[in-house]
């Protein structure tokens, strides 16, 4: 064969051998198991977090730690076998260190607020712990400047004393939380439930809900409902009703973030939020048409991050009448009979009862139709 021939069905002789090989049989990929060296199987720790969004230096600070061990027994080991039992992947009670720094991305110039020991762990399981710190004077390093945000880490099984499968995990990601300031609280009403029209001289039950979005509980703080011509709470407005709160713990003290820990307060309103229902009131019957709304603090008597700023929160409009047709609103007080018990405790409906002559020995029943 010549070698220009030889060149001329080369390439043939290459797509047939590529159309009639045989692939290769793929290998089944093999994981490692999980446990160590040492014959055994060992925890392995993983930390989130969530903190008051807001805090002051000097004040207090919560922060709630989410600490899972996903480790787990992964070789024939007796003890592990029942569920709930001992295994050696359980972990011990440990430390979690809290620090706080000025950088997003590292621990340079961090200070620790504290530590708390975090209960035991069993295997492929979690814990949620919440503790309170007290933020020192401002530290050197952190930027003086009212608003800026810094970061919370958290620190699992930082003394070591606990062999672990992996440390990789034992330093959650940041948390930030923004610095004012002072410690002081910052109320505002958030929600004011009442019916969706209303006309003057109704009577209603206004649900009112005030959170404190500052670093410091309220103490006792009062809430009035005001009538109001304008969006402001000025002269010529009216105080229909007077509401007396205890106290309202602040944003400082509820964590919140996008952790596990958030679940709950999703289902939960956070503690710094407090909802109230007050009792029955009666609208003003004039102007035909104004505002209601409600101003936390009326008097000024709560010293506040931001003064207050003389305007209604969560308003409605009352009015105009409506032709024809008289006020209305709660006008008794609710039944406290359970179902299906009216409030006049007498069934609504056909009552059938029967009754013996003790002479004749005769039987006589009767029908009764009750309308109320």
């Amino acid at each position: 064969m010549l070698p220009s021939e030889s060149r001329q069905f080369r390439p043939e002789r290459r797509a047939r051998r590529r159309t009639n090989r045989a692939d290769l049989e793929l290998l089944e990929s093999r994981a490692l198991l999980a446990f160590s060296t040492l014959g055994f199987s060992l925890p392995d720790l993983q930390i989130t977090g969530t903190a008051g969004p807001v805090a002051a230096w000097g004040g207090t600070l919560d922060v709630t730690a989410t600490i899972v061990n996903r480790g787990t027994s992964t070789i024939t080991n007796p003890i592990a076998q029942a569920p709930g039992s001992a295994s050696t992947a359980d972990t011990p009670a440990q430390q979690v260190t809290v620090l706080i720094t000025p950088h997003r991305n590292s621990l340079r110039g961090a200070v620790t607020l504290g530590t708390f020991q975090a209960p035991t762990i069993p295997q492929n399981n979690l814990e949620q712990v919440t503790e309170e710190f007290t933020l020192p004077s401002r530290p050197h390093g952190f930027p003086a400047r009212s608003g800026r945000t810094f970061y919370v880490r958290l620190v699992a099984n930082s003394n070591n004393q606990i062999v672990v499968a992996s440390t990789s995990n034992n330093l959650s990601p940041p948390i930030p939380v923004t610095l004012v300031s002072q410690a002081l609280p910052a109320l505002q009403a958030v929600d004011l439930e009442v019916p969706s029209r209303l006309q003057p001289g109704d009577t209603i039950a206004p649900t009112i809900s005030v959170a404190n979005l500052g670093t410091a509980p309220s103490g006792p703080v009062q809430v009035a409902l005001v009538a109001s011509t304008t969006r402001s709470f000025t002269v010529g407005s009216s105080i229909v009703a007077l509401y007396n709160i205890a106290n309202i713990p602040a944003a400082s003290q509820t964590p919140t973030g996008g952790t596990l820990a958030s679940v709950g307060q999703n289902l939960t309103p956070p503690s710094s939020v407090v909802t109230f229902t007050g009792p029955a009131v009666t609208l003003p019957t004039s102007p035909a048409t104004y505002f209601l709304g409600v101003v936390v603090d009326p008097f000024g008597k709560v010293a506040q991050l931001s003064p207050s700023s003389g305007r209604l929160s969560s308003i409605v409009t009352v009015g105009p009448p409506i032709p024809g047709l008289p006020p209305a609103g709660v006008v008794s007080t609710a039944s406290t009979n359970l179902f299906p018990l009216p409030a006049s405790g007498t069934l609504i409906g056909v009552l059938s009862t029967s009754s013996t002559s003790s002479s004749t020995g005769s039987s006589t029943s009767s029908t009764t139709i009750v309308n109320s």
